[in-house]
């Protein structure tokens, strides 16, 4: 029987004494795509940053394959986010860095590559996010969505597990949307693993295997896309529905 990739068992997150979430429980399978969504301010990027330790959760248990994330010191944890890769709402490149540069900086410190090696692998994932022509220049000269497409290709050089999408489209422009979820729908058809905080319900109906519904204080409702959408279990869930699908 295959294993999950990751898993999270009774997972709490308090900020002082305003609890995020409670007792979640969870877990991402191979190959599967995974779009969390819900209500803003329901914990949906703080539970996403948990999975690799970025945030630490308050109690509960955090597993990638059999090792437990939530005890891992920092070079483990260095390695985990290796295999667990993210990528930001807001790109986080580097602004004195070339574009190529930035993806290169990893391959080079973390991979070990040569400066030769490092170039090429980063222009290859250039090629494939369709940004070979802009391997030198750098990021303020670029859209939001060059810039995100950079990132994407930067989490892609650690040649990861899992990618984690924390709101990926939600600070770019409406017509650079779609250049982002055709690169995410193309890698989710090669196979990789994804958990994805989105607004975006086209990607979360037609690209996800399953949808988790978080709100007050949990993980509502996991389903598949055309049972959540067609018939959500809950009040919560169907009211969230009516006012993100009437927009």
């Amino acid at each position: 029987m295959t294993e999950p990739v990751l898993k999270v068992e009774n997972l709490s997150k308090k900020y002082g004494d305003t609890l995020v979430w409670d007792q979640v429980n969870a877990q991402v399978m191979p190959g599967q795509v995974i779009s969390i969504i819900g209500p803003s301010g329901a914990g949906k990027s703080t539970f996403l940053r948990c999975l690799n330790m970025l945030e630490t959760p308050t109690s509960g248990k955090i597993f990638y394959h059999d090792q437990e994330v939530t005890q891992m010191k920092d070079k483990e944890l260095q390695s985990l986010r290796e295999h667990v890769g993210m990528v930001f709402q807001n790109f986080n490149l580097f602004a004195n860095m070339s574009v190529s540069d930035n993806i290169c900086l990893a391959l080079k410190k973390v991979k070990g590559l040569d400066e030769a090696a490092a170039k090429d692998k980063a222009l290859a994932l250039l090629k494939q996010v369709g940004l070979a022509d802009k391997a030198d220049s750098y990021p303020s000269s670029l859209s939001g969505g060059q810039q995100q497409r950079v990132a994407i290709a930067r989490s892609l050089a650690m040649d990861p597990e899992v990618i984690l999408f924390d709101e990926p489209t939600s600070a770019l422009d409406p017509e650079m949307v779609g250049d982002i979820l055709k690169i995410m729908q193309e890698l989710a058809e090669q196979g990789m693993t994804m958990v994805v905080v989105t607004h975006e319900m086209s990607f979360a109906k037609n690209v996800s295997d399953e949808i988790w519904f978080m709100a007050d204080q949990q993980i509502l409702e996991k389903g598949s896309p055309a049972s959540f959408f067609q018939k959500p279990q809950t009040e919560r869930a169907q009211d969230f529905l009516d006012k993100v699908l009437n927009l």
